[in-house]
């Protein structure tokens, strides 16, 4: 609405100059000043307004609506109040100072339920572009005591969740006869030594391994095929990356597929069982996202 009126400023001062002609009050009409908070307070609103628009996304490609993103989204919104509450200050403009600081005490609470769980802070991690140098960048000044304990958490949920918990399956082989030694039995020291078959020598853990290697230079394109290829060598860290990549980061697209339904079960349509309703949202979903022809 504030960007509405912004952009409809010029025709909405024409008709507030003819209604002060006829009878309105010149002090109900909207000032240069007024005009001027107003475009104040749509700056200070728009990061919120982008950031809302880009969680509820679908998230196809792990990312616009992907659960790693909401950490790094509320820190951003609070270095955005915080650099706002110094140049509009209490001295320069006090009802918006007032405001800005309300608005990031609220959202400081909210930040701080984050660490109730740690699959905001583990998705983080998750991501190879960024890992745990996330913290250590932007966890400054009181924020850095942080640092351990949650690099201690994400760890922990690692080895109580997953760690050791995925095995990668063997392909069947087929029994061989006891009686007489085959070919492959007498070649297989060779065959050990010529593709490196001998048992491995103990190394460290997946999410070490993981942690310890650099971080890619830019984000894969889409997380979720990085991680399926990853399941090879990291079966376990795979398998954690993919449960927690996967979880979108706010419900729109549920209360979508909600609102959806409602308009597929008409008054004439009131008998449509389950397996009917959830076949045509999935057709229809896949249809608006190309995956048919």
């Amino acid at each position: 609405m504030l960007q509405r009126a912004l952009k409809l400023r010029p025709r909405l001062s024409l008709f507030i100059d003819e209604a002060i002609e006829k009878d309105l009050n010149p002090a109900d009409s909207i000032s240069k000043d007024d005009w001027t908070t107003l475009q104040t307070v749509h700056d200070l609103l728009k990061p919120f307004w982008k950031l809302t628009l880009r969680l509820q996304g679908q998230a196809s490609n792990c990312k616009y609506g992907a659960i790693w993103e909401v950490l790094p989204a509320m820190e951003f919104l609070i270095n955005h109040l915080e650099a706002s509450s110094k140049i509009y200050t209490h001295r320069k403009a006090k009802h918006i100072h007032i405001c800005i600081n309300n608005a990031l005490m609220k959202l400081c609470e909210y930040y701080q339920l984050l660490n109730t769980s740690p699959i905001y802070a583990t998705s983080v991690v998750l991501n190879p572009a960024i890992k745990e140098r996330h913290f250590d960048r932007n966890w400054r000044g009181s924020q850095e005591a942080w640092v351990l304990s949650t690099k201690e958490d994400v760890r922990n949920f690692w080895v109580a969740e997953y760690k050791d918990k995925v095995i990668t399956g063997l392909n069947p082989v087929p029994e061989i006869s006891q009686s007489e030694p085959s070919k492959a039995d007498e070649y297989e020291d060779f065959e050990d030594y010529m593709y490196n078959l001998s048992p491995a020598p103990a190394t460290l853990d997946e999410y070490d391994s993981y942690c310890k290697e650099r971080s890619l230079p830019k984000a894969p394109p889409h997380l979720i095929q990085y991680w399926t290829g990853q399941a090879v060598n990291t079966p376990s860290l795979a398998q954690m990356a993919l449960d927690l990549l996967s979880i979108p980061a706010m419900a729109a697209e549920c209360e979508h597929v909600f609102s959806s339904s409602k308009i597929l079960i008409s008054d004439h349509r009131n008998r449509l069982k389950d397996d009917i309703i959830e076949a045509n949202e999935c057709i229809r979903y896949w249809i608006r996202n190309g995956y048919f022809d």
